[in-house]
């Protein structure tokens, strides 16, 4: 928001350089991005925090700078002398929903001329963004720049029936904006209608049926204030910004309205001659209490890290007019209508921080005891995360939103249509995605043209699939990973390329943290963008696919800048259920030798390796036992249909040492074991 120096000048009485003023505003927390020359004022560019609307306005920065430099702010001035009937003997107003309008007041100011600001005005309105329009229009500007108080003027003899009704739009009504431009209506937004028809949309922007133009004469001026879930509602489905939508979005103050009229009525008597009518006509359903909030400095202190002095605290309080009562350790205050932003105690304690200076924060850790730690079950996401991320991966982040099509390659055949944006930025983010992979490829492809030769990627989060018309979409949660380059060093040699066997190991190991509770099936897959014979899904037992993984098919890579095609896989972690299992226990470390066993192995190529581990740990043995993988070897020697596998068979005594008969019994329990696996015959076993 720019803000003029001069403007500030005439609301609070400081002397200080607009250099000192940026440098008091940024460190309260309304950071100065820049100080620049505008003729002969000078305009700050102020970075508006999202929860603090009563800083949109020059009144409530002046009162920034007033508590920074202890300064008095100067009155409001008095509106002109009321002439003529009275207002409420020529305009009626009504809400209909207080549920979309908690307030609305209307004035009338006659006799206006219609013509070109003065030039000082024309200057003000330029130095903060603003094009000047004429006078009154100006006029509306000057009260919204001012107080950060939206008003909408109307010309009074253009209104039906000269009757105000704040209603909700019904189907069909349509309604021309001051834009030029027709906007069909829907049912439940917050319109401002006389007795035949919509005239503006509240909170938003006015309409074309009631715009001042050259030939207005009496004008009827609107101050209201609107909760901010109507005007964001309906701004939203008319995708409409104004500098009033912005304002009532964040939420204005409720008793700002009346102070508004007075200011607009001053600004339409200087500037176009006009006389005001004598009071003003106002419908409000609900008046709100004032709130009461209690700050303890016990409490400051424990989230300051040091200990504010209460006559300090006290004083910090009272420059931002919250009226602070001291009892003991607690300061009692009452919260002015204009700051919307405070709730709870912590709020208060941000003020005082801010306030006495946040280089006051000592540097220094606070004080903790130490007290049990009990590990609750752990939600799936953060499990699969730290799954990832130890194997190597680096966690992304990508739009929820792709181009049309993209996906289209990456789900079943049978998945819904992609969820159109009503408002897309642009056609590149036109839907709503039903897979993560387009946008982690698209990722791994921007490191792979930068030089990166080894890219490990995974991306939490939701895909959406669309439902039957007028209900939510399904929003499962995904885990994705896209892997180009080697597969790491291993013992027997250098690395060596990632194939979809590490994919699926991959995928296996984060299957496996649901835990034996889920039987899985896995299968080739069949999705277009994975190559066809280098590629994998698993299915529960219901028959649902919980994962898929394989190599990107040769005409999708091609289309990218992958020299060799990446593997791809993502998992439906909504499948695996909420919470995997309870804490995991954990024993002592061993103090006692473990015996290892190899078992040399010949598979048909059609034998799972899994099938032939599990057969084995079905066998009893006389200490814990662990199997792995540790070679594997195809060629000369062996048929095409056949590979050649060492397996390690690891025992590990927890009481006692083992005999060499008792491993030796176990052994050979287990070559007896694999005759019950179809396709495997033992090779060669070494001690």
């Amino acid at each position: 928001m720019l803000i003029s120096i001069a403007w500030l000048r005439e609301l609070v009485e400081v002397d200080a350089d607009p250099q000192a003023i940026a440098r008091a505003l940024t460190s309260r927390g309304l950071t100065v991005d820049a100080v620049t020359e505008s003729g002969e004022d000078t305009v700050l560019d102020l970075d508006v925090p999202a929860n603090r609307p009563d800083a949109l306005g020059h009144r409530g920065v002046a009162r920034e700078v007033g508590a920074a430099f202890c300064a008095r702010l100067t009155p409001p001035r008095t509106p002109p002398e009321a002439s003529g009937p009275p207002a409420d003997q020529e305009v009626e107003v009504t809400i209909e929903d207080p549920a979309l309008c908690g307030r609305y007041t209307a004035r009338i100011v006659r006799g206006v001329t219609v013509g070109p600001s003065p030039p000082g005005v024309v200057a003000r309105l330029t130095a903060c963004g603003l094009r000047s329009i004429n006078n009154v229009v100006d006029a509306s500007n000057l009260v919204l720049l001012e107080l950060g108080q939206p008003v909408h003027f109307f010309d009074l003899d253009r209104l039906d029936g000269r009757a105000i009704r704040v209603r909700a739009a019904r189907a069909g009504e349509r309604l021309v904006t001051l834009d030029g431009i027709e906007r069909e209506l829907s049912r439940g937004m917050l319109v401002i209608a006389d007795p035949s028809r919509p005239i503006a949309l509240g909170g938003i922007m006015g309409g074309a049926s009631s715009e001042i133009n050259e030939a207005t004469r009496n004008v009827l001026i609107e101050a209201a204030w609107f909760p901010p879930a109507a005007v964001r509602k309906t701004a939203r489905a008319l995708s409409i910004v104004t500098d009033a939508s912005q304002r009532f979005e964040r939420g204005c103050d409720p008793e700002a309205p009346a102070q508004a009229q007075d200011l607009a009525a001053l600004r339409l008597a200087e500037l176009s001659g006009g006389r005001p009518a004598p009071g003003q006509v106002e419908s409000r359903p609900v008046r709100p209490a004032s709130a009461r909030l209690t700050v303890r400095l016990s409490r400051a202190a424990a989230l300051l890290g040091y200990r504010p002095d209460p006559a300090e605290a006290m004083s910090a309080l009272a420059a931002i007019e919250l009226d602070p009562r001291a009892d003991g350790d607690r300061i009692g205050v009452t919260v002015p209508s204009w700051r919307v932003d405070l709730e709870r105690e912590a709020d208060l304690v941000e003020e005082i921080g801010r306030a006495l200076g946040y280089d006051r924060v000592p540097t220094a850790l606070p004080p903790s005891a130490p007290r049990e730690s009990v590990r609750p079950p752990a939600p799936v996401e953060d499990a699969a995360r730290d799954r990832l991320a130890s194997r190597g991966f680096h966690e992304a982040i990508t739009y929820a939103m792709i181009g049309s099509g993209e996906d289209e390659r990456f789900v079943a055949p049978e998945a819904p249509a992609p969820i159109p944006l009503a408002n897309p930025i642009s056609a590149s983010l036109a839907v709503l995605r039903r897979s993560i992979l387009p946008g982690l490829v698209r990722a791994a492809e921007q490191n792979v043209r930068r030089g990166a030769s080894d890219v490990r990627l995974f991306e939490m989060g939701r895909v959406f699939l669309g439902r039957a018309a007028g209900e939510l979409p399904d929003e499962p949660l995904r885990a994705a990973f896209v892997w180009c380059g080697s597969a790491g060093a291993h013992w027997s040699g250098p690395s060596r390329p990632a194939d979809p066997y590490d994919a699926a190991g991959l995928v296996e190991d984060v299957l496996a943290l649901a835990g034996p509770r889920a039987s899985r099936a896995r299968e080739r897959a069949a999705l277009g963008a994975l190559h066809p014979g280098r590629s994998f899904l698993w299915r529960d037992g219901a028959g649902r696919a919980v994962a898929w993984c394989g190599s990107l098919h040769p005409s999708v890579a091609s289309a990218l800048a992958f020299a060799e095609p990446p593997l791809v896989g993502e998992i439906d972690l909504s499948l695996l259920g909420p919470e995997l299992p309870g804490p995991v226990s954990a024993g002592p470390i061993p103090n006692l030798p473990a015996a290892a066993r190899d078992l040399s192995l010949v598979l048909a190529r059609a034998t799972p390796a899994a099938s032939v581990v599990a057969a084995l740990a079905r066998v009893a043995s006389p200490a814990p036992a662990t199997f792995a993988w540790i070679d594997r070897y195809d060629g000369p020697g062996l048929s095409p249909a056949e590979v050649a596998m060492t397996l390690r068979v690891i025992l590990q005594p927890l009481e006692r040492t083992l005999l060499d008969a008792e491993i030796e019994a176990f052994r050979q329990a287990l070559i007896a074991a694999l005759s019950t696996v179809e396709g495997v015959r033992l090779r060669r076993t070494e001690p």
